[in-house]
């Protein structure tokens, strides 16, 4: 056992950011937004869409999503009027979700 190690590489950072996106639709269940936010800490993108909720409960929950992904050095981006992309800033370091998201720029 050395003082220097190399750091082991976590078995999520090996697998493609666009292949552990979750995708929901949110409803009003504090209990699963916390649950969302606890897999957006592990490194799962999360794309969320907030149109079966009314525009309090929206900007509620668009609200708690984007301070979660401000919190765990992340970034939360707009994809349409009703559906929002939140991420670790580290989850676009492979490309995948930049091309996933220049795919809707597209359309």
């Amino acid at each position: 056992m050395g003082l220097f190690k190399r750091k082991k590489v976590e078995e999520s950072a090996k697998i493609p950011a666009i292949e552990k996106i979750i995708f929901e639709q949110i409803l009003e269940d504090d209990e699963r937004a916390k649950e969302l936010v606890d897999e957006l800490q592990l490194g799962k993108p999360l794309v969320l869409n907030f149109e079966k909720l009314d525009l309090l409960g929206a900007n509620k929950y668009l609200a708690f999503f984007a301070g979660a992904s401000y919190a765990s050095s992340g970034k939360s981006i707009k994809i349409n009027e009703t559906t929002y992309l939140f991420a670790k800033n580290v989850e676009f370091n492979d490309g995948t979700l930049n091309e996933f998201l220049n795919d809707f720029d597209d359309k």
